[in-house]
């Protein structure tokens, strides 16, 4: 049919340059695929001539809102509505917010890449009910976390109070509602004195520092050898990235690799949101304990 054309990823990308110019209006010239203005448009071409998608500051600014709504974060989630809700700088504001964060800024670019091909895809699926063919259909979704991949896991001997200075500030955010000298008897009493872990993950962000932290104690009985997650502390700027996934995943490939039996985790209350994470792992309940076996485990990740 006269005007009909394959909707290429190279035309894709061309059309979504053009509907971000926001000083001149292009349309697809569908014979020799160049975006054109109307002004550059020959009479005698304008019958192969059809407008590309709009575009217009509004969606972006809904763009940046859908993002914002889909952003895990808590801090920065909170960061980038007050800006959209301040009427005045928007765009650059929620830009400089962005650039803060490397992994962050990432999966901006990769949000807005997904929605302006979809919105490419709607308007060509459009034309191919014209001409009378089949769609391209709904693109497949993304479910990968757009950031986990931005950030590596490790394991790592930890420098004389490294650990115990990381934990202080979770227990201070923990119990930050307390009397100081509440807080100081609860450290005293619970958490102060235990011994050395024996494993130790972290995860690194973008520009090399440490973000999160997990611990295992180890303890053989008998023939079988028990690890048991003792902490497992995540900054709260990298919240909802998927990094708790990541460490949970290194410490049961190595405890896999090290013939650990089972891995333990007391859940406390403030542990309730992982309680999801761990389900989807195969962890189940024994009283407050966590339990996992581990080989059933690895044989369950190879399915």
């Amino acid at each position: 049919m006269k005007g009909q054309f394959d909707l290429t990823p190279e035309l894709q990308d061309q059309i979504i340059f053009a509907m971000e110019n926001q000083t001149e209006t292009f349309l697809l010239d569908t014979e020799s695929l160049l975006l054109v203005t109307e002004a550059q448009i020959p009479e005698e071409r304008r019958e192969y001539c059809l407008p590309i998608p709009d575009w217009n500051p509004s969606d972006g600014y809904q763009l940046m809102d859908s993002f914002t709504g889909v952003l895990r974060n808590p801090i920065y989630r909170e960061r980038l509505r007050a800006i959209l809700n301040s009427g005045r700088g928007v765009f650059r504001g929620f830009k400089n917010v962005l650039r803060e964060r490397e992994d962050l800024e990432k999966a901006w670019f990769a949000h807005k890449d997904r929605e302006m091909k979809r919105r490419v895809r709607a308007w060509y699926d459009e034309l191919c009910e014209y001409w009378g063919v089949e769609s391209l259909g709904e693109e497949p979704e993304d479910m990968e976390d757009l950031f986990q991949d931005e950030f590596s896991m490790e394991s790592f001997a930890p420098a004389r109070g490294e650990l115990e200075d990381v934990f202080k500030s979770f227990y201070a955010e923990l119990y930050r509602e307390l009397r100081p000298t509440l807080t100081e008897h609860i450290l005293e009493q619970f958490y102060r004195g235990r011994r050395t872990p024996d494993i130790a993950f972290r995860a690194l962000s973008p520009d090399g520092s440490s973000c999160a932290w997990l611990t295992m104690q180890l303890d053989r009985v008998g023939d079988d050898l028990y690890g048991t997650i003792s902490a497992l502390y995540v900054l709260p700027e990298y919240r909802g990235a998927g990094i708790a996934s990541g460490l949970l995943d290194s410490v049961l490939t190595y405890a896999y690799e090290n013939q650990i039996h089972t891995v333990v985790l007391v859940l406390p209350p403030e542990g309730e949101v992982l309680r999801a994470n761990l389900d989807r792992r195969g962890f189940e309940t024994a009283g407050p304990c966590m339990l996992l076996d581990v080989e059933h485990w690895f044989y369950e990740q190879q399915q």
